[in-house]
């Protein structure tokens, strides 16, 4: 049975915490940023070396053993395996059973948008570049075709796209609320001008880490 990522990333994230606590119990590692940040990339680089988790995490760990080393306290790694821990246990505890993803999650995700006041555009095909008038508000497009195609017997079987425009993060803190992890391949610059690109995947289960909403970045709580 394969590793699902979602599972391992917490993995990685919740056993280097734990082992930064434990450390700072014993008095061998200080509580400051520099120290901390030391202890994380030489815990890093031991991981990779020893090829202690699955190879569904190696390129998130080589990606911060980079940063660490070059960046020093800036790369906030500390922060960053907080923030992670605080969405992915959120959303898709490790404990927690797959959670399949259906049309009325998606439907009611759409209309919850709306709600807020939101253009949510989901009635027009998209293909090639696209152009959407919304006077400036948030907005979210979903081509038809796809809403259409993606779903099996109710269930989400394919990646699905979403076009997004203005509060990204209110966005991501929505998804989130839904229980829905999401991934961005664009800022803004997609088939849909000004707007960025993410996808939903199947039962969560993408091999890539999920954009992190602000609010469970623990020094914004």
């Amino acid at each position: 049975m394969s590793t699902v990522y979602y599972q391992e990333i917490q993995h990685v994230v919740n056993q280097g915490l734990a082992e930064l606590s434990e450390e700072q119990a014993k008095g061998r590692v200080p509580k400051n940023p520099v120290s901390e940040t030391h202890f994380i990339v030489r815990w890093v680089t031991k991981a990779i070396k020893t090829h202690r988790f699955d190879r569904c995490v190696v390129k998130d760990l080589m990606g911060w053993q980079q940063e660490g080393r070059s960046k020093g306290t800036s790369a906030g790694l500390k922060v960053r395996f907080e923030h992670i821990s605080a969405l992915y246990g959120h959303v898709v505890p490790v404990e927690s059973d797959v959670k399949k993803i259906t049309q009325d999650d998606i439907t009611a995700l759409l209309t919850q948008f709306e709600e807020e006041s939101w253009f949510v555009v989901t009635d027009h095909e998209i293909s090639g570049k696209a152009k959407l008038f919304s006077d400036g508000d948030n907005s979210l497009v979903v081509c038809k075709a796809k809403l259409e195609s993606v779903f099996s017997d109710g269930i989400l079987a394919k990646p699905l796209t979403c076009y997004v425009r203005g509060n990204h993060n209110e966005f991501l803190e929505m998804t989130a609320k839904a229980g829905l992890l999401v991934h961005k391949k664009s800022d803004y610059k997609s088939i849909v001008k000004y707007h960025g690109e993410y996808q939903i995947w199947p039962e969560n289960q993408s091999s890539e880490l999920a954009e992190l909403p602000l609010s469970f970045m623990p020094s914004v709580k």
